[in-house]
């Protein structure tokens, strides 16, 4: 009889254990492909941070959300570099890592996206993200870790960049070509829907050249950049400026992020 009543405390147990798991389980058991996925999954979700969404095997993973800082936008981080580290030919160990297009795998820190300094997803996460229906654009922010950090009340609006995957799918690009651009902020001058040359190649960072989209394309001159000085932005840095903010400093990082706008009315999760 007692071992009767202990298999019954137990199934009761273990039960009630499966139950709580179960109850647990983020996203009441749907696996989010994006940042954006667990927005369509609970609205009610507004805190940045470190979540966790799936791979396209629905293996699950950390990725660093932000939901504040463009909304209605919702961004998912890819990418992060200092300059010291994004410096063409840097010497610092790993270096290589943020030396090369998104067309490569060159994972680093995957599984650590806080390290604002140094962090890069695998490529399969990546394309896993941008072939989600509703990852519809990207942007490069500068320094978004001191906005994380409560240091800063915003965002870094100056030194911006973001465009829509179908003008320009930076997942899969590795060559120079000029493209329309949604919004490009170079140190506070900006340009809406512009005409800019946009450079990637095998063995290096895609780039945005301030210094030279006056000779090319929509020939757009950004104030204070001069052709005979090459001017770098949010990566390669092969010349830079030190008054954008994504070069100011050896530790200046700059964040590179896939996202889309959360439109409950059109769109649905799952």
């Amino acid at each position: 009889m007692k071992n009767l009543l202990t298999l019954a405390l137990l199934s009761v147990i273990i039960h009630a254990a499966i139950g709580t798991l179960s109850n647990e389980l983020p996203y009441g058991g749907k696996k989010p492909k994006s940042c954006l996925e667990i927005k369509y999954i609970n609205p009610s979700i507004n805190e940045n941070g470190i979540y966790t969404i799936y791979g396209s095997t629905n293996v699950a993973y950390k990725a660093y959300c932000d939901f504040k800082s463009d909304a209605p936008f919702v961004w998912t981080l890819i990418e992060s570099f200092d300059r010291n580290i994004g410096v063409w030919g840097s010497k610092i160990p790993n270096a290589w890592h943020f030396q090369r297009p998104y067309t490569t795998n060159a994972p680093h820190n995957d599984d650590q996206p806080e390290n604002w300094s140094a962090f890069r997803m695998p490529l399969v996460r990546m394309r896993s993200i941008n072939s989600v229906n509703t990852t519809t654009h990207w942007r490069v922010t500068c320094n978004f870790n001191d906005y994380a950090q409560n240091l800063t009340k915003d965002i870094n609006r100056d030194d911006y960049l973001r465009n829509n995957i179908c003008d320009l799918n930076i997942v899969y690009t590795y060559s120079f070509a000029c493209h329309q651009f949604d919004y490009v902020s170079v140190r506070g001058y900006s340009c809406v829907r512009c005409y800019f040359p946009f450079w990637a190649a095998s063995n290096y960072h895609p780039t945005f050249l301030a210094s030279h989209t006056v000779n090319y394309c929509g020939r757009y001159k950004f104030p204070e950049s001069n052709p005979s000085h090459q001017e770098s932005d949010f990566g390669h840095y092969n010349g830079y400026s030190t008054k954008h903010a994504c070069s100011s400093y050896g530790s200046s990082t700059a964040n590179w992020w896939l996202g889309g706008l959360y439109e409950p009315q059109t769109h649905t999760m799952l």
